[in-house]
Parts: structure tokens; sequence; C-alpha cells
């Protein structure tokens, strides 16, 4: 826990209080020469929004305790699917309107509950 307290004070400057995690787990079974991801969920919706807006600060960041962590976002498999679904859509839609292909951009779903959309991004192509 107190591992957890100094990565979010150091990277995200958040105070973490005892009570703002509901629970705290290690994935996977142990063994020796692994890390095993760790999984932690918040009472507080916000406080997990806050911390994945600023995960890129954990890729900035130069203090050698935090090397090599990353984080990513756990979704229940019904949502999973949904966001799946949207970029699929997105996708054919994106072909079915004879713009350039597919390849050429990423598609990311953006925003929360209701207020989901996909959003379209150009790839940086190189001449090379």
């Amino acid at each position: 826990m107190s591992f957890v307290k100094d990565l979010l004070d150091a990277i995200f400057n958040m105070k973490l209080y005892d009570g703002d995690i509901e629970k705290m787990y290690r994935l996977g079974q142990w063994a020796e020469d692994t890390a095993r991801p760790l999984l932690i969920r918040f009472k507080d919706c916000e406080k997990k929004q806050q911390i994945m807006t600023n995960v890129r600060n954990l890729k900035q960041q130069q203090i050698a305790k935090f090397q090599g962590i990353s984080m990513s976002n756990d979704l229940p498999p019904k949502e999973r699917e949904e966001i799946k679904q949207m970029l699929d859509q997105a996708k054919k839609d994106h072909v079915g309107d004879g713009s350039a292909a597919a390849e050429n951009y990423w598609f990311k779903v953006v925003g929360h509950g209701q207020k989901k959309r996909v959003i379209k991004i150009r790839k940086h192509l190189s001449d090379s």
C-alpha cells in the first residue's frame, strides 16, 4: 500500500488515503522470477480517471524506484465488447465513405458511459 501511495504522490501529485481503495490484490500465480500485475479498485471513479488521464507522466518520470511500471485500464467484458463493436463500426463507416484506407488512421474510443464516442487520428506516414 505504501508503494502505491508513493507512486501516486510522486508521479500524479495525488494524495491517497486508506479509504480511497476498495480492493487491491495481485493477479496470477506467484513465481520467483516474474512480476505480477496489481489490480486496484478505487471507491471513487474520479481518482481512477485522474490517474488514467495523466498516465503519460509515468513514462516521463526519472525516479529509479518506479522504472518499468506500466498502467492500463481494466474494463468489464461487456464494456470491452461494446468498445470493440464501436471501433469496428467506425472502421466500416470510414471505408464506406470513400476516404483513405483505414490503415492510415488510429481509431480510439474516448469518454465514459453514455458519452463514449470514436475519434479518428491520422497516422504520420514516413516516406522511407
